[in-house]
Formats: C-alpha cells, sequence, structure tokens
C-alpha cells in the first residue's frame, strides 16, 4: 500500500470535485480501491499503487474540468475512470 499526496491550489475546484456530500469522490474510491482524504490545500491518495495513480490521473483530469468552470456530476467522474483504465 503506497500513499501520494497531490497538492491543490484552489479549495474552489476540491469542493466541485468532491460533489455533494462527497459523492463523486466515494465513486473513485469505490471503482479504483482507494481512500481519498482532503487535508488543508492537499488531497492523500493511499491504496495499492497502480489503483493509486489511476486515482490521481482522474482526480487531475476532474480538477482541470472544474478549473473550466465545468459542472462535475456523477457521469463526467465515470467517463474519467473509463478513460484512465
Amino acid at each position: 500500500m503506497i500513499e501520494r499526496i497531490m497538492p491543490v491550489d484552489r479549495m474552489e475546484q476540491i469542493i466541485s470535485v468532491f460533489g455533494s456530500f462527497d459523492r463523486n469522490i466515494h465513486i473513485i474510491e469505490t471503482e479504483l480501491a482507494v481512500k481519498v482524504i482532503d487535508r488543508e490545500a492537499e488531497l492523500h491518495i493511499t491504496g495499492e499503487a497502480e489503483n493509486v495513480m489511476l486515482a490521481e490521473k482522474a482526480i487531475t483530469g476532474l480538477l482541470s474540468l472544474a478549473a473550466r468552470g465545468e459542472n462535475i456530476d456523477e457521469q463526467n467522474v465515470r467517463y474519467i475512470i473509463k478513460l484512465v483504465r
């Protein structure tokens, strides 16, 4: 098991990526068998090495969508997960 730390510049983007009641991040955690924790301006992702890498790519993609002002919903999350796999 490993842990990766992703620095995050803007909290607004994290809020968008996590979704209402953290729904979006729960999808990532379930689909990729990882745990994602938000601590201050960092995301801590833990799990098996390959799953952590996939989760990091998925979150990076979602952060990119959020930065462009797009609404992040379950469909976006599942699509990004398919892309990174």
